[in-house]
């Protein structure tokens, strides 16, 4: 039995480091984001600051990479090498920060991040953004120290940090993500080949069960949350049609809520829901899935088992992203987590052609309780070690 909400409790890293109150990953991420120049937004997702529905504009403040570099990192770059959108080159995949406005991200310039992810043998890097000038942020390392290395990045658009309020009406949820996706897409525009839209928007809307039912899910805040993601990908869409579009669900058992979607049913407090909405396509599914939630292939409360990645590829019949996975923060010792990321890899890896998985992507490069280095930026923990050998022996 597992919690399903555990997967995603998380300290939030002071700016010196320190581990600071226990919070959400979202808010977290949602804190780390507004510091980049957004206002701290509450609830679920809005009502704390003057933004207007619809304008990202300000997201962050100034981008520009530091020019002093303040961390070790590996003294060469390896040759790099053409990039390709081939699933093969996108599997072992990293998250990361590099559009933060503050904190070691900022600090650490792309030739850096890149260098780093290199020596781990990544060849995908997630970035959230929440803005134009973040998405320039990214445009700049791809036209910059990340062309033709071999490494690609998936931008992630976090509505939160640009106003979204689940309690808004479909038609002004639909507005905010449109024009996210519109000003994040605009800079990146021939630079990436897929972006995920969204991250963790089911989190607030979840109200009873695991999130395998259609009653686990709230019913008024439903239309704000398919809005949003309407409006993301149409946004996206409308900027350059053949970038790749993905969305992703935080809850552990909230395939639910992505089947809702793609199907047109909308919560009524019923098991099943009810049908006659606007369908949702995407191009990708993405899943978050962490130690803590036990084993993805075997996963559910009350000794149930089900093959979560199972029901995503029989469901949508797209190729499956986990864009977020990783051990259990603070609860793992330095050696349990660098145990699990070998288990998970090789996992992974033996099971990613059955199911058509293209990318796994660890949470986190920096982190103080999920990363494989500590905030300095210089401390490596023992599963960096774990990351690199096992991508080393294992390429795909």
């Amino acid at each position: 039995m597992f919690d399903p909400d555990d997967a995603i409790a998380r300290r939030i890293p002071a700016e010196n480091g320190r581990v600071g109150t226990p919070t959400s990953r979202r808010k977290f991420l949602l804190m780390m984001l507004a510091s980049a120049g957004g206002a701290m937004l509450s609830g679920c997702g809005g009502g704390g600051g003057t933004q207007a529905v619809g304008s990202v504009g300000k997201a962050t403040s100034d981008p520009s990479p530091a020019s002093q570099a303040v961390v070790s990192v590996p003294e060469t770059v390896p040759e790099t090498v053409a990039s390709s959108s081939n699933a093969s080159t996108l599997f072992y995949g990293m998250n990361g920060h590099m559009a933060y406005g503050n904190g070691i991200y900022k600090s650490m310039s792309a030739a850096e991040q890149l260098a780093i992810l290199k020596d781990l043998g990544v060849t995908n890097y997630r970035c959230d953004i929440a803005g134009s000038v973040m998405s320039q942020v990214l445009a700049d390392a791809l036209t910059g120290a990340f062309a033709g290395s071999g490494v690609s990045i998936l931008p992630v658009l976090n509505p939160f940090s640009a106003g979204w309020d689940c309690t808004s009406s479909e038609a002004a949820a639909y507005t905010l993500g449109y024009d996210l996706g519109v000003n994040c897409a605009r800079p990146l525009k021939g630079l990436v080949t897929h972006i995920e839209c969204g991250n963790e928007l089911d989190v607030p809307l979840k109200i009873g069960g695991d999130g395998s039912l259609s009653s686990d899910w709230n019913p008024a805040y439903w239309p704000s949350f398919r809005g949003a993601l309407r409006g993301m990908i149409d946004g996206v869409k409308s900027i350059d049609s053949s970038i790749k579009c993905g969305v992703n669900v935080g809850i552990p058992m909230a395939y639910r809520a992505l089947q809702m979607l793609w199907n047109g049913v909308s919560p009524d407090g019923s098991a099943a829901g009810v049908s006659g909405a606007a369908t949702l396509r995407w191009d990708f599914t993405s899943y978050h899935w962490y130690k803590s939630s036990g084993d993805i292939q075997c996963g559910g409360r009350f000794n149930a088992c089900v093959d979560v990645l199972q029901v995503l590829k029989d469901s949508f019949g797209v190729p499956i992203w986990l864009t977020e996975w990783g051990w259990a923060g603070s609860g793992d010792t330095q050696q349990s987590a660098a145990d699990y990321v070998t288990k998970a890899l090789k996992q992974y890896r033996s099971i990613k052609d059955k199911y058509d998985i293209e990318s796994v992507m660890m949470y986190c490069l920096i982190d103080p309780n999920y990363g494989l280095i500590q905030m300095d930026g210089k401390s490596k923990n023992a599963a960096y070690a774990a990351f690199r050998d096992f991508v080393a022996a294992n390429p795909v």
